[in-house]
């Protein structure tokens, strides 16, 4: 297939969000094309973890449970360990006990950029966005990048899907750095822990913490965020890092001696970045290229399948209204969870308090429940941020 020189809406970036959105408009009957740098399955650096609703946001495209589930193993929750302290973060809405899914990453985008396809996208692989076009001050397209040289694409709408480091972003002038700490992102593939087998963890170090989630094949991801160093201090190799924060965490340590790296080491920094506004005229942002804290709290995929929907739902409406709509949309969607998870990297900074919340959380498993029902987005963030909640897990 070849570069059209117009489109209705143009998304770039053929992960989660992007291919959920060619879906649903598609489904719709509009005229979308979706374009990816890069050839799937590619490889990703992500912890492959996402929280349970993504379920419905999958159902709600049409996309088939057992294929979906053919890149995913269920996991009934996550074990929380802070030096000695621990408790478990389980998911259940009001209809019982949830599971999240432990994902081939690869496996997992590559259905949904097929599914877009199925469903009548126009999807372009290995072409690269450039910059956008304007139109008498409005965005009215792109300049692509494929085999055969650089594209005018024409579009009434573009998407930027293109997560953490947006290029679309970038070029609308809207990206910023993260408010967090700068951190470095460093994920590989072990051989599965049959102590692991249907549950995931979280170790939390001094300034640094580690995942380790069951993911497709039999295999874990260790997945770990790390502090970058200070400007001008030189980086050290991704492999010396990686096993530096293993060793630092004797649990993990301990968890992963018998097992073999089955990958390379992947890695993104710094991971978590901010945009000054998500939407403009002709222009979204979805995913992670809207913004993006820390991966700690592992909604990310879901918040890719939700913010697509709110696209979906905005774009259908009067371009004159679609920005607003959107960014409406996203505020009521996100801005409790958004609270929830900025609380979750004060404490995170905080390593004493954290280890108290833990001792607490640990003895008091209904108000875990609560916060594990909030960050797996089975419930609303504001049961977690309830005054009341948070001074019962602070209490002596």
């Amino acid at each position: 297939m070849t570069l059209p020189s117009s489109c209705e809406v143009l998304v770039v970036g053929g992960g989660p969000a992007g291919s959920a959105l060619a879906t649903a408009l598609a489904n719709a009957g509009r005229d979308v094309l979706l374009v990816e740098a890069r050839r799937h399955p590619r490889t990703k650096t992500c912890a492959e973890y996402a929280s349970p609703r993504i379920a419905e946001e999958l159902g709600r495209l049409g996309t088939p449970t057992a294929d979906w589930q053919q890149s995913a193993v269920p996991l009934k929750g996550m074990q929380v360990i802070v030096g000695q302290d621990a408790f478990g973060l389980h998911y259940a809405d009001r209809g019982g006990e949830r599971a999240a899914w432990g994902l081939d990453r690869p496996g997992f985008d590559a259905l949904l950029a097929a599914g877009a396809a199925r469903a009548g996208a126009r999807v372009l692989e290995r072409t690269t966005f450039l910059r956008p076009q304007v139109t008498n001050g409005r965005i009215s397209g792109a300049v692509l990048r494929d085999s055969s040289g650089e594209h005018r694409v024409q579009a009434r709408w573009l998407v930027g899907a293109d997560g953490a480091r947006s290029r679309v972003a970038s070029s609308l002038g809207v990206s910023r750095g993260a408010f967090a700490p700068r951190r470095l992102g460093l994920v590989a593939r072990y051989e599965g822990i049959p102590e692991l087998a249907g549950h995931g963890e979280m170790h939390v170090g001094r300034g640094f913490y580690i995942g380790l989630a069951p993911v497709p094949g039999g295999q874990l991801n260790v997945g770990m965020a790390l502090p970058l160093p200070r400007s001008g201090n030189a980086r050290p190799p991704a492999e010396r890092a990686f096993e530096s924060a293993i060793a630092g965490l004797p649990a993990v340590a301990a968890r992963l001696a018998g097992s073999r790296r089955l990958t390379s080491i992947h890695g993104a920094a710094p991971i978590g970045h901010r945009v000054t506004r998500a939407a403009g005229d002709g222009w979204l942002l979805i995913g992670d290229a809207a913004g993006f804290i820390d991966p700690f709290t592992g909604e990310g995929i879901y918040r890719a399948l939700r913010s697509a929907r709110l696209a979906s739902g905005a774009l259908a409406g009067p371009d004159a209204n679609v920005a607003q709509a959107y960014l409406a949309g996203r505020r009521a969607a996100f801005a409790s969870k958004d609270a929830l998870t900025w609380l979750i990297q004060g404490m995170l900074a905080a390593p004493p308090l954290l280890a108290y919340a833990a001792r607490r959380l640990g003895s008091r498993p209904r108000l875990a429940d609560v916060l594990g029902g909030s960050l797996g987005d089975c419930r609303p963030a504001t049961d977690a941020l309830n005054p009341a909640t948070l001074l019962a897990v602070l209490r002596p």
